[in-house]
């Protein structure tokens, strides 16, 4: 788990945040209010989620690549400072408890199809726990390690 998560507000440009995980090679960013309280995340992989429809594969080329510009210029161009992480973060997510196992844990991340989930305790973000930290917690109990 890691204890101290990188966190943004609901008025985080998208391009900062984006700029945030980009830099610092994070998968996605918790959503906090100013009370400290998990709102929701914001990830990579849920953004790249809302640039592709579902019936990508049906479009020609030529509409794919319109789409593509598009997209850069909505998300990065010159008016993308309109767009706030309040528009776009996953909500309806389900924290853990530092007392989860973690085989639990392992099953919401991919229940939730999340690259990691906040951790709280008394409704405070203690941690998040992503995906390689489980890999890493099974591979120490692994009896060869």
């Amino acid at each position: 788990m890691q204890t101290k998560p990188q966190t943004i507000s609901p008025e985080t440009t998208l391009r900062d945040a984006v700029a945030i995980m980009l830099e610092k090679d994070l998968p996605g960013l918790t959503v906090i209010d100013e009370k400290k309280q998990i709102l929701g995340v914001l990830t990579l992989g849920y953004l790249l989620r809302g640039f592709t429809p579902d019936h990508v594969n049906q479009l020609s080329e030529a509409m794919i690549a319109e789409l593509e510009q598009v997209n850069i210029q909505a998300f990065f161009g010159p008016t993308s400072p309109l767009f706030l992480t309040a528009d776009f973060f996953k909500q309806d997510v389900v924290s853990l408890s530092p007392d989860d196992s973690l085989i639990y844990a392992a099953s919401e991340i991919e229940r939730q199809m999340l690259e990691f989930l906040p951790v709280v305790k008394k409704d405070k973000l203690v941690g998040i726990l992503s995906r390689f930290d489980l890999m890493k917690a099974f591979f120490s109990k692994a009896p060869f390690s």
